[in-house]
């Protein structure tokens, strides 16, 4: 007798579904850590400055476009950086909240 193995989902999705969560790490860690390093008060002379604030700074400087975007919280943590890491945030909860698609 020949036992069958069903698969839920094709092996390609499962790659897509891996890849996907892969660079949502990489992107938040990212975010996290400018984050961080602004409110600690990290310039960009330092080598991790400089390359985080390189990778980021695209995304953050069209927040700062949006009037507020660049008032000071913390330190030298922006209105910007600060909704960076609410994104971060709200995008697995409101993949949450959509729920399974049945």
């Amino acid at each position: 007798m020949v036992r069958r193995i069903t698969r839920s989902q094709p092996v390609g999705s499962q790659l897509a579904v891996d890849l996907a969560l892969t660079g949502y790490a990489i992107v938040a860690g990212l975010f996290i850590i400018r984050a961080l390093l602004l409110s600690v008060g990290i310039s960009g002379s330092l080598w991790v400055g400089s390359f985080i604030y390189g990778l980021t700074d695209p995304v953050a400087s069209i927040l700062k476009l949006v009037p507020g975007g660049d008032f000071r919280i913390i330190n030298r943590l922006t209105l910007a950086d600060l909704t960076m890491v609410a994104a971060v945030v709200a995008f697995p909860l409101f993949l949450l909240a959509r729920g399974p698609r049945d």
